[in-house]
């Protein structure tokens, strides 16, 4: 359980580790990510730009330079067609967290204190979305799966992952 007085890097690296670890054991359910991300929304942090790096990474894998890009229409129906986007802010926030990830892997950091701050479930909870859905977009491209593309991530992002629902400390 990640504690209200730890360091904010050390809680952005195990907020990483906690889904990439899950992702690696073959769990990619959004609902049950967002369970293994939650203890790390505490006092003082939010886990939104690490679930959002992930998601950026792995776009990175799907769409690695000089490849075809990832079509955006359709992009949710594709890589997240187990997940029931409905309503009018679900759809926006969850497209928000997609584009958001996009934008940081092109180099852009969007103002998400202003678009996102105030959002309840906080942006991260959208975040793990763009996670499962960027992850499962790099198995197609690669031919691979999403577990062996939360191995490649966690390597790419210098991360030592543990057996699921194991505690990092």
């Amino acid at each position: 359980m990640a504690g209200q007085g730890e360091d904010p890097d050390v809680l952005h690296h195990q907020a990483q580790t906690a889904i990439l670890s899950d992702l690696a054991s073959g769990e990619d359910d959004v609902l049950e990510l967002m369970g293994v991300v939650a203890p790390y929304d505490v006092r003082h942090f939010t886990p939104d730009v690490a679930m959002l790096e992930i998601a950026a990474a792995a776009l990175g894998l799907a769409c690695p330079p000089g490849s075809d890009p990832l079509e955006a229409e359709g992009l949710t129906d594709r890589y997240l067609s187990d997940q029931t986007l409905t309503g009018r802010t679900l759809r926006h926030r969850t497209h928000y967290a997609i584009h958001a990830a996009a934008c940081l892997r092109g180099g852009l950091l969007p103002d998400l204190l202003r678009e996102a701050g105030g959002w309840e479930p906080r942006l991260w909870a959208y975040a793990v979305a763009a996670v499962v859905l960027y992850s499962r977009a790099a198995a197609d491209r690669l031919g691979s799966t999403v577990p062996e593309i939360a191995v490649k991530l966690a390597d790419e992002l210098g991360l030592e992952l543990f057996a699921a629902r194991e505690s990092p400390h």
